[in-house]
């Protein structure tokens, strides 16, 4: 199974929103920031982004590895007290793109910038 084009374009745009949102904080960025709310809109509601992100001049991708984990559940995972750390990666909290993160355990949180949410990790195998 292969992500969707928009899924794919979905997770770009979720990584880039907050330095999009930065850039584009002065009186003459109103136009860009427009095009930035009206995309946040269409994603939340499924509907495609791709034509947004030409006009912010985004490439949308074309082709990534395949994510082939399950998003059945957002519970964390149970820890064994006998085995190591968990290890995996966090990926977007409502299945709607395959942005994947890996955390350094320094690092903050990553979050959704399209849901406003935290990032689901998903354990590896």
């Amino acid at each position: 199974m292969t992500a969707e084009p928009d899924q794919e374009a979905l997770g770009v745009f979720c990584a880039a929103l907050p330095q999009l949102r930065t850039l584009l904080r002065g009186p003459a960025s109103s136009g860009r920031r427009a095009i930035v709310a009206q995309t946040v809109l269409a994603a939340r509601r499924g509907e495609p982004i791709d034509r947004f992100l030409t006009q912010l001049g985004i490439d949308s991708p074309r082709t990534e590895p395949e994510d082939t984990r399950s998003p059945h559940s957002s519970l964390p995972t149970a820890l064994d007290s006998e085995r190591g750390p968990v290890i995996g990666d966090y990926v977007c909290p409502k299945g709607t793109c395959t942005r994947v993160v890996h955390r350094e355990a320094d690092a903050e949180l990553p979050t959704c910038e399209i849901h406003e949410q935290a990032l689901r990790f998903v354990a590896e195998s």
